[in-house]
């Protein structure tokens, strides 16, 4: 992983936690409309496609149609299933689903990297000492 996509992971943790605080936040519609449009439509989506599909194998031009593929699924997934559960589905219930699900594949595409550069790091090691 790059380290702008550790940065575009890092800004999709802030987006989601953004996005949770100004659920119940007192705003002009547009303030509240850009982080929501961010945290529906792509956000989610990338950390999710992060953290399953290897960065290699897609080109940074692809990450963007990924992205909005998976948010609109996640999107659409929460909000059945809140409708159908005893919370609801309210601005603070959606935006919690994805704010949560936001930070929690972030935080899992840059562990899985982590995990993949140490197993390379010990094979390079292994290989010097034979």
């Amino acid at each position: 992983m790059t380290r702008i996509h550790y940065f575009l992971l890092v800004v999709s943790c802030a987006v989601g936690v953004l996005s949770v605080a100004m659920s119940e936040f007192v705003a002009p519609q547009i303030v509240r409309v850009a982080p929501g449009l961010l945290i529906a439509f792509i956000v989610p989506g990338f950390a999710l496609v992060s953290a399953v599909i290897p960065s290699r194998q897609f080109s940074p031009g692809e990450y963007l149609p990924a992205s909005v593929g998976a948010s609109v699924v996640l999107s659409t997934t929460a909000a059945v299933a809140l409708a159908a559960a005893p919370v609801g589905l309210t601005r603070l219930s959606f935006s919690l689903v994805l704010g949560s699900c936001t930070l929690i594949f972030s935080i899992l595409a840059a562990w899985r990297d982590r995990l993949k550069r140490s197993a390379t790091k010990r094979e390079g090691a292994l290989r010097q000492h034979e």
